[in-house]
């Protein structure tokens, strides 16, 4: 094997933004062209401090939900719009009441699950979002139940909430996920509601493509010497992506800039690999759903480059 075959660096087909997300970006890039007034997002519009950034520069700026009142004043000269998370039911109601204008990019599947939720939990004694307690995914859809509702991080809490809140397996309860959630996890709660309870009302939520991405992860983490989760520090799949590189690959880093590449330890690597003789040392990338294009092109090159440096040549 030539010596120039011997180290490379392999991106993963679905990396980056998602259908989700670009719509959210195009859509508050549209009101900016069109519009000379002040435009919000509730919450950011996407986990990506980098990119939230990037708004700021164009007076595009983040309020919180519990802010919005202070804004009243001045609603006339305002346009607001809702992040691709989405938002609680009542933030909805509360800005159309006092006439706010706003525009809403959530996610068309993040709005499926509303309204699921909406119309499968009134004769439903409990419903359950499988997902992170704080992200306001979660926390958005659980506000469109019309019964108690929680969300649970993993299938030992679900069980638990099943136990307490219900008093008969024959109770009705819904549960769905967030659409980043683990597919495999998911899938296990799910039997577990289909073996304790005859009438549960199970939907399958996970985003097509977070399934795609989490499935190509495992495989190409299993094949590589490293691997380098790009994207938000507080984005979810962004940080279940790197949870199930981390089980087949211990080199597993999530940055979120090209930045914060750990040059040494990446040097290093490769040339411990290059001990091993025929071994292809490779870097695996991937990026969440929330990562700008830019961004994942300057981790694949400076990801080259480093290689390059530790005397190999990058393909």
């Amino acid at each position: 094997m030539q010596r120039e075959d011997r180290a490379k660096v392999v991106t993963a087909k679905n990396a980056g933004f998602c259908f989700g997300v670009r719509r959210a970006v195009d859509t508050v890039n549209d009101l900016r062209s069109k519009t000379d007034k002040k435009i919000y997002t509730i919450g950011e519009l996407i986990h990506n401090s980098v990119f939230v950034k990037r708004l700021e520069e164009q007076n595009i700026f983040v309020i919180e939900e519990d802010e919005l009142a202070s804004l009243e004043k001045d609603k006339d000269n305002i346009v607001l719009v809702v992040r691709a998370h989405g938002i609680k039911k009542e933030i909805i109601e509360y800005l159309e009441e006092k006439g706010f204008e706003y525009v809403n990019a959530t996610c068309p599947y993040v709005e499926r699950i509303h309204d699921i939720v909406d119309k499968n939990t009134h004769d439903a004694s409990l419903c359950v979002v499988m997902g992170d307690k704080k992200h306001p995914e979660a926390v958005g859809t659980i506000s469109y139940a019309h019964c108690d509702a929680v969300v649970c991080s993993d299938i030992a809490e679900l069980e638990q909430n099943l136990n307490t809140k219900l008093t008969s397996f024959e109770e009705c309860f819904v549960l769905t996920s967030q659409t980043t959630y683990n597919n495999e996890k998911y899938v296990n709660c799910q039997k577990l509601a289909k073996k304790l309870y005859t009438n549960s009302k199970i939907f399958d939520t996970i985003c097509s493509v977070t399934e795609k991405r989490q499935n190509e992860v495992a495989k190409l983490s299993k094949e590589c010497d490293v691997m380098l989760v790009v994207g938000g520090k507080t984005s979810s799949n962004t940080k279940k992506l790197a949870d199930i590189s981390s089980e087949y690959c211990k080199s597993t880093f999530l940055i979120e800039t090209a930045s914060e590449l750990d040059t040494a330890q990446i040097v290093r690597l490769c040339k411990e690999s290059l001990k091993q003789p025929n071994k292809v040392f490779t870097v695996g990338i991937t990026a969440g759903a929330s990562t700008p294009d830019d961004i994942l092109e300057e981790v694949k090159v400076r990801a080259s480059e480093i290689i390059t440096a530790s005397g190999e040549t990058t393909t």
